[in-house]
C-alpha cells in the first residue's frame, strides 16, 4: 500500500552524535532500513544531538516505513563516526510519524489502513457522474436524452449516479470539469458527444489531458476534408486516473445507449482499460457495419487504442 507524504517528507533522530561520519553513508543506511534507493534520502541538518533527513519522493510503501525505527537506529549504530545515546529515537510529522511504531502496532495499523482503503475504493467505484457536451445542448437546440438513460442504467446496476452538466466545446475547460469531479471522489465519469471528426469535438482530447495513456479505439475512420471533418474519424476513450475511470461515448442516442450498456457489462466483468475500450468499441463498430451494409457500403475498421 502506497502512502502520500503530503509534503511531510522530513524525519529526525535525537540523542545521536556524529564524529567525522560520512553523511552519504548515514543517509544510505536510513534509506536501506526503509527499502528506499540511497539517492532518495538526504541528510539535511546536523546539530549537537540531532540529525535530520529528507525523503526525496512524495509517495512511499507503507510496509517499508511503518515500525522501522529500531531498524534505522540499528543500521546507523553500525556506522563509523555515529554514536547513539540512551533514548535515541526517530521523530516526524504526518505519515512518517508511523516509523516510530512498534512492529506489532505497525502491522495492526497497516491492516486497518488497508481495510479502510478497500472500503473507500469500493465506495468511490460506485459513484458516477455523467456529462453531456456541445454548444447545441447548451443552447437548447438538442435535447439531452443520453444522460437520463445512462444515469438510470447506472442506478439499476447499483451505482450512485448524478448529472454533471454540459461540457463546453473546449478540451481544457472540459478536462478541468472532469478533474474537479475526480477530486470530489467520483469513480466513474462518462461523457457523451464530442468524439467525432469536427473541429469542435474535444471529449477525447479532454480525457487524454488527464490520462495520456487512455485507450482511444476508432469506431469509424475516413479521410479528413478539413471542411467539416478535421480529424480521421470517430473514436471513443477509456482512461484511468487512480482508481477512477473516464469514458467518452458517442453522442447519437442509439450509440450512447449501446456504449453505456457495454460499459456497465464490462465493468461488472472486471475488464481492464484496454480490454474494456475494445469491448465497447467492438459493439459500436458492428452497429456501423450493419448501417453501412443497409446503405450499400462497407467499412473495415481495425481496432486499436491510439
Amino acid at each position: 500500500m502506497e502512502w502520500d507524504l503530503l509534503e511531510k517528507t522530513t524525519f529526525w533522530i535525537d540523542n545521536i552524535e556524529l564524529t567525522a561520519a560520512d553523511l552519504g553513508q548515514v543517509a544510505a543506511a536510513a534509506a536501506a532500513a526503509m527499502e528506499l534507493p540511497a539517492q532518495e534520502v538526504m541528510v539535511v541538518d546536523v546539530r549537537p544531538g540531532l540529525v535530520a533527513f529528507d525523503i526525496l519522493r512524495r509517495r512511499v510503501w507503507a510496509e517499508a516505513v511503518a515500525g522501522k525505527e529500531k531498524e534505522i537506529l540499528r543500521r546507523l549504530a553500525d556506522l563509523p563516526g555515529v554514536t547513539l545515546r540512551p533514548g535515541a529515537a526517530v521523530h516526524s510529522e504526518g505519515v512518517l510519524g508511523l516509523i516510530a511504531l512498534e512492529p506489532g502496532e505497525a502491522a495492526r495499523v497497516l491492516a486497518e489502513s488497508a481495510r479502510m482503503a478497500r472500503g473507500i475504493s469500493q465506495a468511490v467505484a460506485r459513484r458516477a457522474m455523467v456529462f453531456a457536451s456541445g454548444a447545441e445542448v447548451i443552447a437548447g437546440k438538442i435535447k439531452d436524452t443520453n444522460s437520463p438513460y445512462i444515469i438510470a442504467a447506472l442506478e439499476k446496476a447499483g451505482y450512485q449516479a448524478s448529472f454533471g452538466g454540459i461540457l463546453e466545446d473546449d478540451a481544457l475547460a472540459a478536462a478541468n470539469r472532469l478533474e474537479g469531479a475526480l477530486e470530489e471522489g467520483y469513480g466513474l465519469l462518462i461523457t457523451t458527444g464530442g468524439v467525432g471528426a469536427e473541429d469542435k469535438d474535444f471529449s477525447i482530447e479532454a480525457i487524454l489531458r488527464l490520462d495520456p495513456e487512455a485507450c482511444t479505439p476508432w469506431i469509424l475512420k475516413f479521410k479528413p476534408d478539413y471542411n467539416r471533418h478535421h480529424k480521421e474519424g470517430v473514436r471513443i476513450a477509456v482512461g484511468r486516473v487512480g482508481i477512477s475511470y473516464l469514458v467518452a461515448l458517442p453522442g447519437p442516442h442509439e450509440e450512447a445507449r449501446l456504449g453505456c450498456d457495454r460499459l456497465i457489462a464490462g465493468l461488472e466483468q472486471g475488464l481492464e482499460t484496454e480490454t474494456l475500450a475494445e469491448y465497447i468499441a467492438g459493439a459500436l463498430r458492428e452497429r456501423w457495419r450493419s448501417v453501412m451494409k443497409e446503405g450499400g457500403h462497407e467499412h473495415g475498421l481495425p481496432g486499436h487504442c491510439h
